[in-house]
């Protein structure tokens, strides 16, 4: 029987669960059918990724999940230089701090396998 380590957990697993929880909290934010529609298409290939645990698709979702952090991470950097942020903004900005390491550990998470 295959065991999983402690590592392959955190690498592989928790930033998995991370994303679905996220598209979870934002169809529960306002739920019209095209969060519905937005959630599934991200939660989908998450789900898909945390059953097969494709080298592929993991790198894939993480950039994606890695681009769209950052340019959330930049949009809340510009509200704060304009002095439109509030107090929410410091939340959202460690949300998307732990957003962009949990989308590196998708990049990054999975070893190829090399034999010597």
């Amino acid at each position: 029987m295959k065991t999983i380590n402690a590592s392959k957990i955190w690498r592989l697993i928790v930033p998995s669960i991370f994303f679905i929880i996220i598209a979870i909290v934002y169809v529960l934010d306002f739920p019209i059918l095209d969060r519905y529609v937005i959630a599934g298409g991200i939660a989908l290939p998450i789900l898909v990724n945390l059953f097969l645990q494709n080298i592929f698709i993991s790198r894939i979702v993480g950039a994606v999940f890695l681009l769209g952090s950052c340019y959330m991470m930049l949009a809340i950097v510009s509200d704060v230089a304009k002095g439109q942020a509030s107090l929410g903004y410091a939340f959202a900005s460690l949300i998307m701090l732990f957003s962009i390491a949990m989308a590196t550990l998708l990049i990054i998470g999975y070893k190829r396998n090399t034999k010597s």
